[in-house]
């Protein structure tokens, strides 16, 4: 699996499971095992998210890992950092629940209506 993989699955998550962080008082700790939980375990995983993506080679906070351990930890480490990052932006783009919702079915269907007497219903 590809980190946008893994990435997009975190979003996906973060959308499914939006009732229960938004009622959460601490809703960054379910974030963070949210991200968590889909960091690859398996060598070849991590592997091929490394191929997909050099720069995992890398950690944007050298204190989550020692480096010694060995490259795969590093490649743990960093993905978490991106998954992490997903889960929370994902989260803050989340619609408010009083946003106005448009009917974009209703708009496509007329917008080219050439008398536009139905246009105004749909704003």
């Amino acid at each position: 699996m590809s980190i946008y993989q893994l990435e997009q699955a975190v979003k996906a998550e973060v959308i499914e499971r939006v009732d229960e962080l938004k009622e959460s008082i601490y809703p960054s700790d379910l974030l963070s095992e949210l991200a968590d939980s889909h960091i690859p375990v398996y060598y070849q995983e991590l592997a091929a998210c490394l191929a997909d993506d050099q720069s995992l080679a890398d950690v944007d906070d050298p204190g989550l890992i020692d480096p010694s351990k060995g490259v795969y930890p590093i490649i743990q480490a960093a993905i978490y950092e991106r998954l992490s990052q997903a889960a929370f932006e994902a989260f803050e783009n989340l619609p408010d629940e009083g946003a106005e919702k448009i009917d974009l079915i209703f708009l496509v269907k007329n917008i080219c209506d050439p008398s536009g007497k139905n246009l105004g219903a749909a704003l």
